[in-house]
């Protein structure tokens, strides 16, 4: 089992608009919108042990987080995330950067959302959502991401291929 303890959290200065980003495509959503029932179900359950976890608070590493909000689904995050995971599974890869040098920044902007906050969680070959919490939860970085109190909304992707892979995306809207 591999997992990656980078946390990625970016920021951007808010400019209120109801345009979509510049890199958004219309394209890209819809090829990730029809999704195995029995992926979705465990994606759903990542979202709840994630708000689980989030009500209880924790420690990451070395910095304490207190109880915080649950984060709501948002469509645009759920298809970044499910996009980064199919795309490490079909392309043999395990980064937050895709080979064509695009982040999460490129792929919740090309999903349409409006972000001044966004950090994602990546991980691969834990085949439940136990143990891919688990393992997240012990990378100081993925913690932090779960736990930050000022994220407000979470996409979680899973895609199977040989092995799955697991993308979780935070994000604070403008």
């Amino acid at each position: 089992m591999r997992w990656l303890s980078v946390a990625v959290l970016l920021s951007l200065a808010a400019c209120n608009t109801t345009e979509k980003p510049a890199g958004f495509d219309p394209n890209y959503c819809p090829k990730v919108a029809d999704w195995d029932p029995a992926w979705v179900e465990l994606e759903d359950q990542v979202t709840a042990l994630v708000n689980q976890r989030r009500s209880e608070g924790g420690l990451c590493g070395g910095e304490s987080f207190e109880p915080s909000a649950r984060l709501a689904l948002r469509t645009e995050l759920r298809c970044a995330a499910r996009s980064q995971s199919r795309d490490m599974a079909t392309r043999g890869f395990f980064d937050h950067v895709n080979p064509d040098g695009d982040d999460v920044s490129d792929r919740v902007e090309r999903a349409g959302f409006q972000w001044i906050a966004v950090g994602e969680n990546i991980a691969e070959g834990q085949p439940t959502p136990a143990e891919v919490m688990a393992d997240w939860m012990a990378s100081p970085g993925d913690c932090a991401n779960i736990l930050a109190p000022h994220c407000e909304l979470l996409g979680v992707g899973y895609f199977a291929s040989d092995r799955p892979f697991w993308t979780q995306v935070f994000g604070t809207e403008e």
